[in-house]
């Protein structure tokens, strides 16, 4: 389709002589010239795209309002010291987040000025048969598509806007985002001080396709991904938002600079987006046209001329975010929806353009964004846990580093500080750490080795006299230490639940609630001197067992075919990690591990309680009180008694537990009842005779002194993973008592303010709540909205890379798809079976059947009762020694995290094959066997 400006006679972008509301809402094309004032006037995004209209290129036909009108009503509706640029002084202040949330209150809430009101009403009665997809309204702010700043995902767009007053709450709705914190903060830390908010108003490309084309490599990725004078082309069916977001297959197609595709890669597109009569909507593509390539030759020519021209003067390279429209005469018109520089914009807290960034192991415990409140706690428990395990060990942390940040919600960990202090520590390589804990690509990896090569290790060999035997009392009394905690953590807990908190006076639930703070502060500390034992052992157990596994793989070459016919045997383990977790498999009272079985052993009794199954398996069971008074339900109640304060994504406090809704329960409860009979216990005696059997092997071939040496660092790390499990269970336990503390602020919140929603405590800081609490305070209402809509934006916004360096790239770059995966291994095995893809929520747990393969985001031990059910387990982050890959190994079943696009690459249905020894997944699709299993 071509653009609807062309069919009305006008050149797109919008260049005809000035109607009634082309006064106010000035023609793209007009959006740039030469005169300084304009790109104030009309912001980065609006300039960049009038100066594509105006150098003939194909932009939809759009508007700007200057940003006078926000300028206006900034000034007559903010009270003094509420504007941007006071806020921007003001950034990260308890005042300057106080003012911004009144300031976005009443944007919001204001009424436009009859004159912008009337022009809406003319731009909608002009062009609204003519958009039949709607309008899209954008941000377009002075900082907005530049060399040092890119404002990326920072204000709001709406897309698919139909008539005057959706335009209206539109535009509100932009520049009210500009009064997020996150947006303050981001100019602050950039040195703006003035910032102009215009909105850009465009009709609705009706997009065939769309996608981003990337002229050149971002920094760092040539060579890794494509050739220097090769470009990118993401693209899928429908918006492109899909392919922005990387929640979905795309094509990707790489063209030489000179012209001619170098390769192309066409995903199966199932789904797409468009814009339907309610808006934004996902529709099924036709089975036949799913599998064909969503750009033509044309269009990939269009795409190739444009890249060029815009690389004129030698500026660039440039993301292009672009959709294909359909002439007519059936031919393809691709228009450019925006073009910014590649690696603009700023770089997280505490980084700069050689950091690395990664999420891949913390991940497991907090996917997705994290509600303000739980931010402010895991922030203040990771920086504190973190510090006094570096300095437990003797070493020296930089003044002033960010070991953690917040990057669009998510929690990213400062791998460049993490390993510059580790290296300190002989031995502790990053390659090491990474393959252990959570993996990085090899540009990341690369990197890190370079920036620790040149770590002195003197002042920590100066101290290891005095180290050594501190850490290794530490170790020893590490056992009592958690026995002695556990006391104390069970006292505070009953104390809690015997409490009632409504009886409590402001400043009382304030020390109550500082006080399960604290506990928490301990508990994570524990949990870290544990973890680091445990994850010392592993390395040294893999360090010593790599060079027995290289004379070790010769010889079992000679028994391939007997362990090939054995399934408790893995086909290979060719590392000294691969073996390590083997033989550190079968812990036995293993925490983690209990949810699992116990759920298991209450199947087997609902099994012999025929209505207690009834009602499960129909469907009937929504509550405990659905079930019958028997076995089941009492079981069912003990286990919520000792297991209740889990659940999925169980870090977020905002998250009810499973006590409070059993639903995942019951669900995986189901999924285990459809399962054929079967002893739980069998399966973890799996990974216990897979370690015996190892062990045997190995007396064989090594002597006794090595022999020696493995037992026991194999005992040593199954101790202290024993009670890393343990402690990990309880930092659950105290997050339950901080939410059941949160939950009863929330009350006192609502009642002084009924407008607030349930759960709006957790829009709050931590800080912020002790200071209502203990000033009497009840004023953060505005506060609370103000970070709901933050997180919101968070939420909806895709993922970003789970290891980065820099910045965030403004699009996720999505794998190149194959039918050969590749992560890291966790758990020995190779299996085949369908694939069963989890959704980020819990619904559809009890549709997993016995020998499915769970595909999944992360590796949540919330979902660990499942893997006795499934044949496999493959996710998209964590680490080798993350908790549920050692639940997976406990069980015996074969595992591989850090799989890249794993949910997006692998469909419910695909047949499957993984390696849990080589880190591989192998997919068949959803008709085909392999033959040579």
């Amino acid at each position: 389709m071509v653009d609807p400006s062309a069919r009305a006679g006008r050149t797109p972008g919008g260049t005809d002589t000035p109607s009634g509301y082309e006064n106010t809402l000035r023609p793209l094309a007009l959006a740039w010239s030469r005169r300084r004032g304009d790109a104030r006037r009309f912001g980065g995004k609006a300039t960049s795209l009038g100066r594509l209209v105006r150098e003939g290129l194909p932009v939809p036909r759009g508007w700007v309002l200057p940003a006078d009108h926000f300028d206006a009503l900034a000034e007559s509706t903010l009270p003094r010291g509420h504007d941007l640029p006071t806020l921007i002084k003001l950034a990260g202040s308890r005042t300057g987040i106080d003012r911004a949330a009144r300031a976005r209150d009443r944007i919001q809430a204001s009424q436009l000025a009859a004159p912008l009101q009337a022009a809406l009403e003319a731009l909608w009665a002009d062009v609204g048969e003519s958009a039949p997809w709607g309008l899209a309204v954008r941000s377009s702010a002075t900082c907005e598509d530049g060399e040092d700043t890119s404002f990326a995902g920072l204000a709001t767009t709406v897309l698919g806007v139909r008539g005057p007053e959706g335009l209206a709450a539109a535009i509100k709705q932009v520049w009210a985002s500009a009064f997020l914190p996150r947006a303050i903060e981001y100019l602050a830390h950039h040195g703006v001080r003035d910032v102009a908010m215009a909105v850009l108003v465009q009709v609705m490309a009706r997009a065939e396709a769309a996608g981003v084309l990337f002229t050149a490599p971002p920094p760092g990725l040539a060579g890794e991904h494509w050739g220097e004078n090769e470009r990118l082309v993401n693209v899928t069916l429908g918006l492109g938002a899909p392919v922005v977001e990387g929640a979905m297959p795309t094509d990707a197609v790489r063209f030489s600079k000179a012209g001619g595709v170098v390769a192309t890669i066409v995903a199966e597109k199932r789904r797409a987006l468009v814009v339907g009569p309610r808006g934004i909507e996902e529709v099924s593509i036709p089975e036949d046209h799913a599998r064909k390539a969503a750009l033509s030759a044309e269009a990939i020519g269009q795409l190739g001329e444009l890249a060029s021209r815009l690389e004129q003067g030698g500026t660039g390279p440039f993301d292009v975010e672009f959709a294909v429209e359909r002439t007519p005469e059936g031919k393809d018109q691709v228009l450019l929806l925006q073009v910014r520089p590649i690696g603009g914009g700023g770089f997280p807290e505490g980084g700069d353009a050689q950091t690395v960034w990664s999420r891949a192991n913390v991940g497991e415990a907090l996917p997705g964004a994290a509600t303000p409140l739980t931010w402010s706690i895991a922030r203040s428990f990771s920086e504190k846990g973190f510090r006094e395990a570096f300095a437990a060990l003797g070493c020296r942390i930089p003044r002033g580093a960010h070991l953690v940040t917040n990057v669009h919600g998510r929690f990213y960990l400062n791998l460049t500080v993490f390993m510059q202090i580790a290296a300190q520590v002989p031995l502790l390589s990053p390659r090491a750490l990474l393959q252990a804990s959570g993996g990085a690509g090899e540009a990341a990896i690369a990197l890190l080795e370079r920036q620790t090569e040149d770590v002195s290790k003197r002042g920590f060999l100066a101290r290891l006299p005095l180290v050594v035997p501190r850490v290794l009392a530490s170790q020893a009394r590490l056992e009592r230490d958690v026995a002695s905690y556990e006391i104390e953590a069970e006292r505070a807990r009953r104390s809690l639940a015997e409490m009632d908190l409504g009886l409590l006076p402001d400043d009382a639930l304030a020390t109550t609630l500082r006080t399960a703070s604290a506990l928490l502060d301990r508990t994570g500390t524990l949990m870290l001197s544990c973890a680091s034992a445990s994850l010392a052992s592993h390395l040294a157990l893999a360090r010593l067992l790599d060079r027995v596994a290289a004379r070790r793989s010769s010889a079992r070459d000679d028994d391939d075919d007997a362990l090939a016919m054995d399934p408790l045997m893995p086909r290979s383990l060719s590392t000294g990690a691969s073996l390590a977790h083997a033989l550190v498999g079968g812990v036995r009272e293993l925490e983690s591990a209990g949810p699992g079985v116990a759920l298991a052993r209450i199947a087997v009794r609902a099994r012999e309680e025929p209505e207690a199954r009834e009602r499960l398996l129909a469907g009937k069971v929504r509550a405990l009180n659905d079930l019958p008074d028997g076995p089941t339900r009492r079981e069912l109640e003990a286990f919520l008694d000792t297991f209740g304060d889990r659940a999925v994504r169980e870090a977020e406090l905002e998250t009810p537990r499973w006590r409070e809704d059993p639903a995942a329960v019951l669900a995986m409860l189901v999924a285990a009842l459809r399962a054929p009979d079967s002893d739980p216990d069998r399966a973890l005696a799996r990974a216990r005779a897979l370690a015996d059997r190892e062990m045997a092997q190995l007396e064989t071939r090594i002597g006794p002194a090595t022999l020696y040496a493995v037992r026991a660092l194999v005992t040593r790390a199954q101790r202290f993973t024993r009670l890393r499990e343990r402690m990990r269970m309880w930092v659950t336990r105290v997050l339950g008592m901080l939410r059941t503390i949160a939950l009863d602020v929330d009350r006192r919140l609502r009642r002084i303010d009924p407008s607030l929603p349930t759960g709006a405590v957790f829009f709050c800081t931590y800080d912020e709540l002790i200071l209502a609490l203990r000033s009497g305070r009840a004023e953060i209402g505005h506060v609370a909205r103000l970070r709901h809509a933050e997180h919101l934006r968070d939420a909806q916004r895709p993922d970003p890379p789970p290891t980065f360096i820099g910045r965030p790239p403004p699009v996720q770059l999505p794998p190149a798809f194959g039918r050969r995966l590749v992560g890291l291994p966790a758990s020995s095995g190779v299996v085949e079976g369908r694939a069963r893809v989890l959704s980020p929520g819990t619904g559809g747990l009890d549709a997993v059947s016995v020998g499915e393969v769970l595909i999944t985001r992360t590796t949540d031990v919330g979902l660990s009762p499942l893997f006795l059910v499934a044949a496999a387990v493959v996710t998209e982050l964590g680490g080798p020694l993350s908790h549920a890959a050692i639940v997976a190994r406990e069980y015996g079943v074969p595992a591989v995290v850090n799989v890249p696009g794993a949910t997006v690459a692998i469909r419910t249905g695909d047949r499957v094959r993984v390696d849990g020894d080589r880190g591989t997944i192998e997919i068949f699709g959803d008709d085909v066997r392999s033959k040579d299993t």
